[in-house]
């Protein structure tokens, strides 16, 4: 018998004139695809196809790696348990696609998992890993039966770009069942204040959940977002009954070949609204808002001493410093910090550190990683985690997981968060985390609107959004 682990990929590569945001959501609607990883990056989307070998970390640190073998390491050695198995890989030139919930933090700060047992990391080598760019496709693959099937597939979507169209769209009014939501979270919010003022910790990121009434359809309304939103990574993702896609406003863990790293984070927020003259004005607040400035420089500071953990001495530096990012419907203050790892040290270790994103949790981060669990009701799951991919080569590129849409089964619903601190007031943080689900509110498509709207391709005379 045959196993997965014998199986080395094929690589062929074809032309292509197609939209890479079409052909990347019609392959993943393909026969043949059961399980996916959608990845946008650097101006490659990059696609990984049904699990050909999978490590996963449930949520007490058992490890079974990519040849079933079943891993216990102590907590705070699982991801250099990780390490030591993606070097063991037997593939050529592998890449890894994955998922992070955000409660795999909780080992590197020995904090207690309150769920029952599920899986809370997933890396897989997939049997069809595919790279589109502007004008080339590359395949990996196992199977090369699928080739046909691509083919077919960029000649239908060749001449069409994504187009926008009008959806009924729902309001934060149409989600927000009763008062007694706003008035939930800003009473934690107003306790987290108090912790704060109390010196148990300086800033946490409280976030708020929205069961939407009807059922997501996930492709065309990750199309019709992304047409309408200016992430840092985009991604999409069906994994077993879990599915999602986002805009993710920033990377956790950027690390080239060369073991050179960056972070990313963003702290500070205001609407992003379509009359320039008041976003203008909405950015020149921003930036001069005490609490948004202490907010993030609070973050950057933290970055800087965490990089510091596995770099270089002396490589770390803050290269930007509080810049003004565009988001789709929302501008934040932005800086990135980078570094040279130091030897010996893998991109594994500093996802080790930086993971969850300060943006996402808090500072110090232990001590709000245990206020989140204390005052939101339910685990977070892939809310604030990471989706990432990584080569053998040292390449790793690990995104936020925000401004996203999650779907089991049948519910859809969205998350979104703001940050406190000692001069937060629970009105504002309430607006920013409604200002932060318009990113996708505003252009979801609902499974009962198919017969209603217009196509999302048009010819390719039209203009595209992206």
């Amino acid at each position: 018998m045959v196993k997965p682990f014998d199986n080395q990929h094929k690589t062929i590569t074809l032309e292509h004139q197609c939209d890479p945001l079409l052909l990347a959501t019609t392959l993943i609607n393909a026969d043949f695809c059961h399980n996916y990883v959608v990845y946008e990056h650097h101006n490659e989307w990059a696609i990984g196809i049904n699990k050909l070998a999978c490590l996963t970390v449930d949520n007490q640190g058992t490890i079974v790696d990519f040849f079933g073998n079943t891993l216990k390491p102590e907590h705070g050695l699982i991801c250099d348990a990780i390490y030591h198995a993606t070097q063991a890989l037997p593939w050529d030139r592998w890449r890894l696609f994955g998922r992070v919930d955000f409660e795999f933090s909780h080992f590197a700060h020995k904090i207690p998992q309150k769920d029952d047992l599920h899986t809370l990391l997933e890396l897989f080598i997939a049997q069809h890993d595919i790279r589109i760019t502007a004008n080339r496709l590359v395949i990996r693959t196992t199977n090369d039966s699928i080739l046909p099937i691509i083919r077919e597939t960029i000649d239908k979507t060749k001449n069409s770009v994504p187009t926008n169209t009008t959806t009924a769209k729902l309001t934060q009014d149409d989600i927000i069942k009763n008062d007694n939501i706003r008035h939930n979270y800003q009473k934690i919010v107003e306790s987290a204040v108090n912790d704060i003022r109390d010196n148990n910790y300086k800033k946490v990121i409280l976030s708020r959940v929205a069961t939407l009434p009807r059922s997501i359809d996930m492709c065309r309304s990750f199309i019709l977002g992304r047409l309408n939103n200016t992430p840092a990574r985009s991604f999409m993702l069906k994994l077993g009954e879990h599915e999602a896609f986002g805009f993710s406003p920033e990377t956790v863990l950027e690390v080239d070949k060369q073991g050179y790293l960056s972070t990313q984070p963003l702290a500070g927020t205001r609407l992003l609204p379509s009359d320039p003259v008041e976003a203008e004005r909405l950015k020149y607040e921003l930036t001069t808002d005490p609490k948004e400035i202490a907010e993030h420089a609070t973050s950057v500071k933290l970055a800087v001493e965490e990089l510091e953990q596995v770099c270089n001495e002396k490589t770390v530096c803050v290269t930007e410093f509080m810049e003004v990012y565009q988001r789709g419907s929302v501008q934040h203050l932005a800086s990135r910090v980078v570094g040279q790892l130091k030897h010996g040290k893998s991109a594994w270790n500093a996802f080790k550190i930086l993971f969850p994103a300060i943006t996402a949790s808090g500072i110090p981060k232990r001590e709000a990683i245990e206020a989140i669990s204390r005052f939101e009701h339910t685990t977070r799951g892939l809310y604030s985690g990471s989706i990432l991919i990584a080569d053998h080569d040292g390449f790793f590129d690990a995104a936020l997981v925000l401004r996203a849409a999650y779907k089991h089964q049948s519910k859809s619903r969205l998350q979104a968060g703001a940050g406190v601190i000692s001069l937060s007031s629970p009105t504002r943080e309430w607006q920013e985390t409604c200002e932060k689900m318009s990113c996708v509110l505003d252009h979801l498509i609902f499974e009962d609107q198919l017969t209603t709207i217009d196509s999302l391709t048009s010819p390719q005379t039209q203009e595209t959004l992206v």
